[in-house]
């Protein structure tokens, strides 16, 4: 008798479509920014993120080392990736733009971080916003030029052939 194995573990080993990454951005995953800093060299930064199947938003404080990086070298990277199960990973380069800021959260920035604070702590997320709402933000819009999506643990074909 012959035991037949699922390779469902394994996921499904193909770009992710556009309803799975936006599925998958829309949970609580962190972007992690990767910038270049004042001397030239690499800075990464984990985020919260919001993704509106065009574009990141992001919303860091005033003080935030990375905004000024962006403010020298918009162009950055950034990648969102599960660390377990199938390992399913976004890789986005493109341009950082500053929309607003540094002012205190309201507005379209508030709006964001409010439904942000709401996926990454739960009901009460926005409770969290509260104190800080009179300290300024940045509003951060990323418009990826190339994107890079997988999902699952088996090899492309491009590193087989």
């Amino acid at each position: 008798m012959t035991v037949q194995k699922s390779n469902e573990w394994m996921g499904k080993n193909a770009k992710l479509s556009a309803e799975e990454l936006a599925e998958f951005l829309a949970g609580p995953m962190v972007a992690r920014v990767a910038t270049i800093d004042e001397e030239g060299l690499p800075y990464i930064t984990p985020v919260w993120q919001e993704w509106d199947g065009d574009a990141m938003w992001i919303v860091p404080r005033e003080r935030s080392a990375w905004v000024n990086h962006i403010k020298l070298h918009p162009k950055v990277a950034i990648s969102v990736a599960e660390d377990s199960g199938t390992y399913k990973r976004v890789l986005m380069r493109g341009t950082a733009e500053i929309i607003s800021g540094p002012a205190p959260l309201s507005g379209q920035c508030l709006e964001i971080a409010n439904r942000m604070a709401t996926r990454f702590l739960g009901e009460h997320g926005p409770d969290y916003l509260v104190p800080s709402i009179p300290s300024p933000r940045y509003l951060i819009k990323f418009v990826p030029d190339s994107m890079i999506t997988w999902d699952g643990v088996g090899w492309a074909k491009k590193y087989t052939e």
